[in-house]
This record gives structure tokens, sequence and C-alpha cells, in this order.
């Protein structure tokens, strides 16, 4: 190591050869540094001669600023030296003098060297990964063969025309396909001849994601086939993501898919858009797939609902044997149950008029390959057309009420459901209320269409009118004044409104029914005594007892028994039957003479009067024990008693006095009280249903008889009647309540025109459902109206049984339960243990009118003989005593047929053949009673009624 000196700076000299020395330091010891350079500025490779121009000293030290050193000897000797890197290099001389370490002299100068001629350039970044449209800065640097930078060159730069492109500031814009790039940058740089050229790869990568391709998009697919699906995520430029990792989803019912998106299709068929899901992170593609379905296995016909008489469109599903809809090419359609109506077009229904449920009613066959089903076709009512009341006439008591109903229907007389009525009156004779419960004032009303339903259906409003006739106060007599005749006649109060009931009788008692519609009486036929039924209009008869030594009928407060007086079995007793006469019962059994039975109001003893104990006394029976109280112990004949209403007091005639009076004593025979002194006959007294008056028959001789009415005590007389003629035995009149009726009472005429029946199909059709009931030695015919072993029949051969003999048409023979008896309409309903059984459907007599044709069905006295007979209806009949309509048929329908159907021309049920109850003012004709009475009462048969009023 040289020991420091100071260094002097020397001048920067010109690169000549020839230049001044450079002086140096000195030292103490006379040491002088000194050199000169041959160059001292110039481009790369720089050459520069040194000479060393120092004195006193031996040795010396070169630093050439470059990191090179030299060491030299001797002065004057020059030193060569060559600089390649660019830069500004102090070059540094240092002398000392053998022996001497402490002193040393320092000569220094500067050498600039600039970067030599062009040798290369570099383009940056030489490989760049850019997003697609994104930018990157490239900058040019050029280079001599040593690596020195060369500046202020000017550098072309182009971008290859798909990579993108590239502006004088080296901003590269990258174009929107993604891809590995060659030479996409060329850089030019020219100085002086020489050109340098380089270039740079782009790689473009993909933006972020955008969507998800996925393809095929739509594809169709048999039962059980694959199809591979592929999915691509993209940026927006649509390039792809490189190791996206998508995830696949299937709607399940297409099928299954693997994690490569392989769908295997199910057995579901179908169009199932966006049935296919790839996704990545949140975006996702759908593909559609039609899974299509197998060859036809099956048909089926959608339910067919449908108003009457509209069309519908009918539609056949034909299906794979997976249940899938199939392709055919032709269904051809045909009715099989024309009464549901017909095939207008090619797959177009036509509905029928009545609606109803027909099963399999409708067929279709698939072509090709003969596939068949029948649907069931259910026409429903069409639009309202009018509104029908019921019962459409009626007479009713002052102060009594009636029930009211109505049904809309359609133009072809079909119920419609569901509407609301409202109901009116035209007229200020009571109230009626929301319901349909109307309730009379108490004044009397001539008949008058005074109660009106309306009803509504959207905006159709339609109405319809009820007859009523709200009857004054009125009596029942015995009366000969036609012509010495003696009959029944009822007048109002004021004598007006007199009317016959019976004709030619002759009889000598009679009793209202407690709904104050019918009479019972005895009747003389060739001097023999019966006991009938009457309507109190006179019109409908109904014989109860046929022995010839029956009277006194009395009518129970409940209406449903009779109890009457007969010699059947040698004496005169007390008898007890039912309303249709069957189930007598004797109450009293005695060699005496028991007559005059009158009920207690509570139904469970009788009043009678009897000669047992050698006087005509009163006596008292109680019907369930037969235990018998004596009344009255008084001289004189005592006889024809009468309870009051409240059961308080008894009413009788006396004959102690020698005529007739009347009395008055409590119901134990205390405190009896006569109510007429007179010197004529008194006779007959009965209550008024209020018990504040007492009726009677007062006179002395033939044409002195009359209707009188008094108080309960005797006085403030009235009296009724003023003529010649006899008037006997007077009854008050209960005042008429409302009759039953329900939805089954409305009558709806038909207005349709259903294809009927040939007489050969009535016979086909209805003579399985007819059958033959045995009561010991009587017969009747019947009709089943349930699958499961109902009949109907008449009550008057079953009505002391109650199990009897049913013979179907196949020969077999069953037992049958009687379930229920309606006693007045003389209708019974059977079971037998059966199913399966052909049976017949009770219609509305709405479809039958006057005219019509009407075939009977019955079996005649052989065994297995069914016999038909058709006619016509001659007219529709109203039997008010009993509630009934009736059809009057032009041909007489004996015995054989009672019980049996009446069917019209469409092999339904229009009646029942009623045998028993006859019309004085019809003859030669046939009865039945309609469907639509059987159907008032109906499920009160079925629920084990035995219906009496």
């Amino acid at each position: 190591m040289l020991p420091t000196a100071t260094v002097v700076s020397t001048p920067e000299v010109g690169s000549s050869t020839s230049q001044s020395p450079i002086s140096g330091s000195q030292s103490g010891t006379g040491l002088q540094a000194a050199l000169t350079a041959s160059v001292t500025a110039g481009q790369a490779p720089l050459s520069v001669q040194f000479t060393n121009l120092s004195s006193n000293a031996d040795t010396f030290r070169w630093d050439f600023g470059d990191g090179e050193i030299a060491a030299t000897n001797l002065t004057s000797e020059t030193v060569a030296h060559q600089y390649v890197k660019a830069g500004t290099y102090e070059v540094a001389l240092a002398i000392a003098k053998t022996g001497d370490d402490t002193s040393i002299a320092l000569a220094t100068t500067t050498i600039v060297v600039e970067p030599g001629l062009l040798h290369r350039i570099v383009l940056e970044p030489s490989n760049p990964n850019v997003i697609a449209a994104g930018s990157e800065q490239f900058t040019v640097k050029a280079f001599d063969r040593f690596g020195n930078v060369i500046s202020g060159l000017a550098s072309e730069l182009s971008a290859g025309d798909s990579a993108g492109q590239i502006n004088a500031g080296g901003v590269f814009t990258a174009s929107t396909k993604a891809g590995q790039y060659e030479a996409a940058i060329k850089a030019v740089v020219t100085q002086g001849p020489a050109t340098e050229t380089a270039t740079a790869d782009v790689t473009i990568e993909p933006g972020v994601l955008t969507e998800v391709r996925l393809k095929p998009d739509t594809v169709g697919l048999n039962i059980g086939e694959s199809q591979e699906f592929t999915a691509t995520a993209v940026d927006i430029y649509g390039n792809p993501l490189p190791n996206a990792r998508l995830t696949w989803r299937i709607d399940q019912r297409i099928g299954t898919i693997s994690t490569s998106g392989l769908v295997t299709a199910g057995n579901v068929a179908g169009f199932y858009e966006n049935g296919v899901t790839a996704a990545l992170l949140s975006v996702e593609a759908t593909a559609s797939i039609t899974v299509n379905p197998d060859s036809p296995a099956k048909v089926t016909i959608p339910a067919v609902l449908v108003a009457a008489g509209e069309p519908v469109t009918l539609e056949a599903l034909v299906l794979d044997q997976y249940g899938n809809a199939a392709p055919t090419s032709d269904i051809i359609w045909s009715v099989e149950d024309p009464k549901a109506g017909s095939i207008s077009s090619a797959n177009t229904l036509t509905a029928g008029e009545l609606a109803r449920t027909y099963p399999n009613a409708v067929q279709a066959v698939v072509r090709p390959g003969g596939l068949t089903a029948t649907v069931a076709v259910t026409v429903v009512p069409g639009p309202l057309d009018r509104v029908v009341v019921a019962p459409d006439v009626v007479a009713i008591g002052m102060g009594m009420s009636q029930q009211y109903v109505a049904a809309g229907v359609d133009r072809f007389g079909n119920r419609i459901s569901g509407l609301d009525i409202t109901w009116t009156l035209s007229q200020d004779i009571g109230t009626i209320d929301a319901d349909g419960l109307f309730s009379s004032g108490d004044t009397p009303a001539a008949q008058v269409n005074a109660v009106k339903a309306m009803a509504r259906q959207n905006n159709l409003i339609r109405s319809g009118e009820a007859a009523l006739t709200i009857e004054p106060d009125h009596v029942a007599f015995i009366s000969d004044r036609n012509d010495g005749q003696l009959d029944v006649y009822v007048m109002n109060m004021d004598g007006s409104g007199e009317r016959r009931i019976t004709t030619g009788a002759a009889p000598v008692v009679f009793s209202w029914s407690p709904d104050g519609r019918r009479i019972v009486s005895d009747f003389d036929f060739f001097d023999s005594r019966y006991i009938v039924s009457t309507n109190d209009d006179g019109i409908w008869d109904v014989l109860l007892t046929d022995s010839g030594v029956d009277s006194d009928p009395d009518w129970s407060p409940k209406g449903n028994r009779v109890a009457y007086a007969s010699n059947v079995d040698g004496n005169g007793e007390i008898y007890v039957m039912d309303v249709d006469g069957g189930n007598p019962v004797r109450a009293t059994d005695h060699p005496a003479e028991d007559q005059n039975p009158a009920w207690s109001p509570d139904g469970e003893s009788l009043l009678f009067a009897s000669d047992r104990d050698g006087n005509l006394e009163i006596y008292m029976v109680r019907i369930s024990s037969g235990e018998i109280t004596r009344l009255t112990s008084r001289p004189g004949p005592d006889s024809h008693p009468r309870w009051s209403p409240d059961g308080a007091e008894i009413l009788f005639i006396s004959g102690q006095d020698g005529d007739s009076e009347i009395y008055l004593m409590n119901s134990d025979g205390t405190d009896v009280r006569k109510l007429t002194s007179n010197r004529v006959e008194d006779t007959s007294p009965s209550w008024s249903p209020d018990g504040r008056r007492i009726i009677f028959a007062s006179g002395g001789k033939h044409k002195d008889w009359e209707i009188y009415t008094m108080s309960r005590v005797g006085d403030q007389i009235s009296r009724l009647t003023d003529n010649d003629s006899l008037d006997l035995a007077p009854r008050w009149a209960p005042r008429k309540p409302g009759v039953e009726v329900n939805q089954a009472s409305v009558f709806i005429p038909e207005t349709g025109s259903r294809a009927p029946l040939t007489q050969q199909d009535m016979i086909d059709h209805a003579s399985a459902a007819i059958v033959r009931i045995e009561v010991g030695e009587a017969t009747a015919s019947g009709f089943i109206i349930d699958p499961d072993g109902l009949i109907l029949t008449s009550n008057y051969v079953t009505r002391d049984s109650e199990v009897v003999s049913v013979s179907l048409r196949d020969g077999s023979t069953h037992t049958g339960q009687v379930v229920g008896r309606d006693l007045l309409r003389n209708l019974a309903l059977i079971r037998i243990e059966a199913s399966g059984l052909s049976w017949l459907e009770l219609a509305d007599v709405g479809q039958v009118e006057t005219g019509s044709e009407v075939f009977a069905l019955g079996y005649t006295t052989s065994p297995d003989e069914i016999k038909l007979v058709s006619g016509v209806v001659a007219d529709l009949k109203i039997d008010a005593g009993r509630n009934i309509r009736r059809l009057q048929i032009n041909v007489p329908l004996g015995w054989e047929y009672s019980g049996g159907p009446v069917l019209n021309v469409y092999g339904e049920v229009a009646g029942v053949v009623d045998a028993k109850t006859v019309s004085g003012g019809i003859q030669g004709a046939g009865l039945a009673i309609a469907a639509n009475t059987v159907n008032v009462y109906l499920e009160r048969l079925k629920a084990g009624e035995i219906i009496s009023n």
C-alpha cells in the first residue's frame, strides 16, 4: 500500500495524443507525480496511452478507475489501458521512493467513455401475460457490443394485427382473444447504418368469469337414452377460463347426470326447459331437454262435465307404459249411452237433457293399436230458466203455518243446486220468513197466488208462485138434505161453503183426523157397516175394515190409530187399528155391548159406553193394560162421551129425564153438571178445538134437528143451521196445518225430448227388477229401488206382517224384512239380503204429463209371469188429504199390479200402483202414487218409520 497523500486534481485534457503533462503532488523529499493521457474522452472501446512524467520516484502504482490497477518502476514509461464500459473514470498515479516509506505523491486525470456503436436492442417485458383487452407498457433499450445502454435513439414499435395494438409511447392494448402470441411486439432501432430489431411474445389471458356456455342447448332423448353435455366458463369476450371446475344439476324428473355432464333420461316424458344446469360460482347456463314417451300402452279419458244440451270437446290421454302422454295419429269417439248425449263432430259431445252421471257413456278407440277406454259423462244443469214452488196448491187453517220449498231449474227441468231463494208475499195474508216458512193470519183468504220465490244465478233472475187458501173455521155434520139420503157435509161456521163429503153412505158416526184433512166414518152397504177414510174434499176413499159389522170410528189425537166398535167376535167390543186398517187389536172383551169409543187427549185411554152392568154407563179403558174404570152410575142411559181438549172434563148425553140431554163431568166421573134442559133431544156433543165451546145437534122430530153451539157451561147458545133437513152429529174441524214438503215435492214438468224406449226394451229393462211378494195367501207386486236389496211395494198386503216372502225374476226366493211403512200413502219398504240386483230409478213425475204413455208391470196369478199393460196418463190428481200426487191412467190396474211400478217411456218409475184407494168420480181407470210423493217420504221409510201423518 502506498501512503496516503494529497490528491491534486488535474484539468481534463483533450483526446489529442500531444498533451501537456499532468502535474501532481510533491512530497518533502522531492517526489513529484505527473502523467499524461493519449485521449481523455471517446466511445467504447476507448484505448488510452498513459505516460508517467513523475520524478524522484522509483515505484509507481496505477489505478485506472474501472477497478483495474497496474504497477511500474520507470518514469517516461507508457502504460496502455482500454475502457469498454461507458462512464467517467478518475485515473490516479501514486508514486514513492524506495526506502522512504513515509512519503508518496499522487497525480490524477479523468477519462470519459461513451457507449459505442449500436450492437443490439432489448424489448421489455419480453413475455408478459396480459388480460384480454388489457394494457401493458413496453420499453426498448439499445446496447453497444459491450452492453452499454445507448440513450437517445428513436425506436419504432409495432404489434401483430391479431395480438392487439401498441402506440408510440410503448403502451400495448391486448386484443379480446386469449392465446399465446409469438413475436407479438416488434421494436426497431437505427443508428447510422446499424439497425437492430427485437420482439416480445405476449400471452393474452382470459378476463373475469362472465358466463357459462353449455352445449347442446336443446336435445331430445328417448327414455333410457344418454347425452353428453359440455360446459365452458368464459369471460366477456368468450375466452374459456382454464381449469374451471363446473358443477352440474338436473331436473330430477329428467333422469340422472354424471360429474362429467353425461345425462341418462328417466321414464318421465316431457319438455324440460332449463332441465340441465352447469354452474361456476354464481354464473350458470341451462339446456332444455325433451324426453320422448314410449309407444302407446293405454288410453284414459278425463272426466267429462258438461251442462245439459251444451257441447263439450272430448279429450283422451294416450299413455305409454310409464304413464306419459304418447303420440297417436287418430282417436275415434262413440257414445255408449245415448242418454248422455251424442257426438256432433269428430271429438265434440252434445250433452243429453237429463242432468246426472252416466257411467261408461263415451268410448275412445286409438288408431293405430286399437286401445280403448270409456268414461262417465256428468251432465249438470244449464242456466236458470224458471223457479218452481212446492206445495203448488195448498189449503191451511187460520193461524197455521206452511213450509215452502223452491227449486230453480234449467230449460230441461234439471234442478240447480246452491241457489239462494228470496221469499215474498204478494198479498197481506200472513208472513213468510227467509227460509220459506209461511204463517197465516187470522183472516180467511180465497185461493191466491200469494207466495213468490225468486232465485238469482249470476245475472239471471227468475221467480215462481204458489197458490194458497186460508180456510175459515168449519164443521162437519150428517144431513139428509140430499133427497133424504144421509151423508157427511162440511160447512163454514156461518153456514156458507157447504159441500157434501160422502155419497149415499148413510153414515151414523164420523171423526176428523187431527190435521183436519180427512174424516173416518161408518157407512152402510147392503145392511152391512164398514169404516172408510175420506178426504175432506170427498174425492178419495180408502176402505179400512171389511167385516161388515164395524161402526163408531174415532181418530186418535196423534193420527196414527182409529178406535171403533165391532161385532166381529159376536159381541159389541171396542177395537183399535192402525190408520190404514191394519193390526186391529181388541181393547175390550165382554159379553155386553161396548160402543161410542172416544180417545183421551194423550192417546193412552179410551172412553166408551157399555151396558155391562145392566144400564148404559160411561167407562174408561187404559189401552196398554186393559184396565177398565166405570165413570158413571146413574139412572137412565149415559153414552157418547167426549173428552175436553185439556183432558180435564168429559161431555156425554144421558136419557135419565126421558129425553137426551147434554151433561158435563170431571174426567174422574165427579161433579156431573147438566148443560141442556128442554123438551127436545140434545145429542152428539163435541168440543171446539180450543175447548171453549160445545157443538151439538138438537131436535124433537125429523124436520126439527139443527146444529147449535153453546159455551162450556151451557149458555150463549147459537144456532148454525135452519132448514127442513135433518142435521145431526156435528164435529168441529181442526184447523189444517201445513203439509210435509221437501225438494221431492217440487213438481217440474219436463221440457226435453229424450228418446223413449221400445216396449220390448222396457220389458227387458224392468222385468229383472220386478218382484213378487207373498204374505200368507195374499200376493202383491213390488220393485227393487236399490241394488243392495231395497224393495218398494204397497203397504196393504204387508200391513199385518214384519216378514214377507220375496220372489225374484231369476227364480230365487228371499225372506224380506219390512223396514218402514207409510200407512196413509199405502207404501212399504222391504229389505232382502242380496246385492248387485237390477233396480229401477224413481223419476220426477214431471217427466210425464197428461197424454203421456206409461207402462204398468206386475205379477199375474201365475207365479213366474210378469204382465205389462200400457196406458195413457189421463190426469194428474192431487190427494190433499194424504199429501199425494196421483197419476190417473186410462186403463184399470187390478190387484195383481198393486205395489208394482208405473214406468215412463224412458224406463223410469213414474209411480207406484195403488189398487186400494178409490174415488167416486173416477171409473175404469188405474191409480198410481207419483214418484215425487214417494221421494218425499222415502228417507223416513229407510229410517224405519211407521208414517201415519
